[in-house]
């Protein structure tokens, strides 16, 4: 594998202080959904009406007199009448729910991309605050093909038209509004862990230990300079359940590429399996549910609770056609309770985002 990040060296690793308490039973709630459950029932998927578009239009032109910048932006600056409540229902089934919905009808072709990032980052403002995506600090980012190669380790699959494995992202609630689907290809796959936690209980409970206790991560260059630039200092657990909640945290080609970094074990052939493993029932027939986001659609989902993974796709040759997707990480106003190492991913502390090494202030402030 092509890898172009500096290797670390005598590194000093901290065991997670938190104590573990390991859930033995199965997940029955709604969050552990199946994808002929979703199938099924549709109610996933709301179609925006006159009446919620002309609010949005409003917000949009309130928002831009204000001139707010992104890292700014509250609720109050992106009023939203009709919206708000409905809103506040989707926040409660992204936490007690299925932990994903869709929105479709946004009217992204009538308006240029900056009034469409302003629209975003005010709808995001009524669940809570933008954290960063980069080490450049930015808050709305662009999911587009940039010709990068994702068999380069230090390369973040969004910037690639490659074929994605099942992860999740930071922050509570991922946001992505389509903008332009591509011309073939680039469909979402999603995936209840809570399913496939009831699958690793039912068939290798042997790996739970190995999941709770978490890996070491390759940050590829996300993380504070020293010895957290390039790898997490402590193991993050795969699974934590703590307070009554079940959680999930998991990359698999940031696992498997992190024992590439000078100074970190090498998984064990069983941490291996257990890694494998979750990818294996995420991509199965019986839990992934594809979805095809077209112009318009805002996806949501809980990344405590839901993957999400991407086939490959082949662009349009016209730039001004090619795949683009806005996405943004939200941490809500109410977070569900975490522990420390589960809610540290990039050495910067619980629910933040990668380290800003040189701070951007066209991100921030846009």
């Amino acid at each position: 594998m092509e890898g172009t990040l500096a290797k670390s060296s005598d590194l000093t690793f901290s065991a997670p202080s938190d104590a573990r308490e390991i859930l033995r039973q199965p997940v029955r709630d709604r969050s552990a959904w199946r994808r002929d459950d979703v199938i099924a029932d549709r109610s996933w998927l709301s179609e925006l009406g006159t009446a919620e578009i002309a609010d949005l239009e409003h917000a949009v032109s309130v928002a831009k007199q204000r001139r707010i910048p992104f890292s700014k932006m509250r609720k109050p600056d992106f009023p939203l009448s009709v919206l708000d409540p409905a809103f506040s229902r989707l926040t409660d089934e992204l936490e007690n729910g299925r932990g994903f919905a869709v929105l479709r009808g946004f009217p992204v072709q009538d308006h240029e991309i900056g009034d469409l990032e302003l629209m975003a980052a005010g709808i995001a403002a009524h669940f809570g605050e933008l954290i960063v995506q980069n080490t450049k600090g930015t808050l709305i980012d662009h999911v587009s093909d940039r010709g990068l190669s994702f068999d380069n380790i230090a390369v973040r699959g969004y910037t690639t038209n490659a074929e994605l494995t099942p992860h999740c992202d930071s922050g509570d609630i991922i946001s992505l509004l389509c903008v332009r689907p591509a011309k073939t290809g680039g469909i979402n796959g999603l995936s209840s862990a809570m399913s496939i936690y009831n699958g690793i209980l039912q068939n290798h409970p042997e790996y739970l230990d190995d999941l709770y206790e978490g890996f070491h991560y390759n940050l590829r260059g996300s993380g504070p300079p020293g010895e957290g630039l390039n790898v997490t200092r402590h193991r993050v657990p795969a699974y934590s359940y703590h307070k009554g909640k079940l959680s999930c945290r998991y990359n698999q080609k940031a696992i498997k590429t992190a024992e590439e970094i000078a100074g970190i074990t090498p998984l064990t052939n069983q941490q291996k399996a257990a890694v494998d493993y979750v990818a294996e029932l995420a991509n199965s027939p019986e839990l992934r549910f594809d979805l095809k986001l077209e112009s318009g659609d805002l996806l949501m989902l809980n990344n405590h609770v839901v993957f999400h993974t991407r086939t490959a796709f082949t662009d349009h040759d016209d730039p001004g056609r090619k795949r683009l997707l806005l996405r943004l990480w939200i941490n809500v106003a109410n977070p569900r309770e975490l522990t420390e190492a589960f809610a540290d991913h990039y050495n910067t502390g619980p629910r933040q985002g990668p380290y800003v090494h040189q701070r951007n202030t066209d991100a921030l402030n846009q």
